[in-house]
């Protein structure tokens, strides 16, 4: 049957001959488990975030949660996932854009597909997308040792109320990553920045 899940020892088989660097036509010769399940399976350790030989260090019982194992592969049937999901890869682009927000990319979206999903749906399936695409890495702090500083993508802007000029200016932000204790100064005066930095790392102990 197609969609019945391999055991796992077919698993470990299928990840070993791909550290080692077999095709999916070799694996299927060396094992007898057919291609179309071996994609699938590909797809659940793409899906994980974990590399190849990350997860054959992991026991049965763990290999089985992060790769769902046991749960068959469901065909996608709602007509509205599925519209959604052929705009992931644009909505995705679009979100790496300067002032795009989820809210904008929604209107736009639920204007030209009026029967689609309301807002909240949509953030949630958009965001269950974008977990997937990649890994993420667990980062531990110590209090007081890392403060991280840049600065914003957009300037800020103000009016000199003498001239009536709109001023740019650059906007710092820093943070303690451990507290989460942050500060964050625009201006056009470099000292402004220079003493922002100092005060964070004076009570840094916070």
């Amino acid at each position: 049957m197609a969609n019945r899940p391999l055991n796992m020892q077919k698993i470990r088989q299928i990840l070993l001959f791909l550290e080692r660097g077999f095709s999916q036509r070799s694996i299927e010769r060396e094992t007898g488990i057919n291609r179309r399940a071996i994609a699938s399976y590909l797809q659940r350790f793409a899906d994980s975030g974990f590399s190849i030989a990350e997860l054959l260090l992991f026991s049965d019982a763990e290999l089985e949660a992060y790769l769902n194992v046991g749960k068959a592969e469901q065909i996608e049937k709602d007509p509205h996932r599925i519209h959604l999901k052929s705009q992931f890869s644009y909505l995705f682009s679009e979100l790496r854009r300067v002032g795009v927000t989820r809210q904008l990319l929604w209107q736009k979206y639920i204007n030209e597909y009026p029967d689609g999903f309301g807002y909240s749906r949509f953030c949630e399936l958009l965001q269950e997308h974008i977990r997937k695409q990649g890994t993420t890495m667990r980062l531990e702090h110590e209090p007081g040792k890392l403060l991280q500083v840049d600065f914003a993508g957009d300037m800020l802007h103000y009016v000199d109320t003498d001239s009536g000029e709109l001023i740019a200016c650059p906007v710092l932000v820093a943070v303690l990553p451990f507290s989460g204790y942050s500060y964050v100064e625009y201006s056009q005066v470099i000292w402004y920045y220079l003493y922002g930095i100092w005060y964070l790392s004076d009570n840094i102990s916070l």
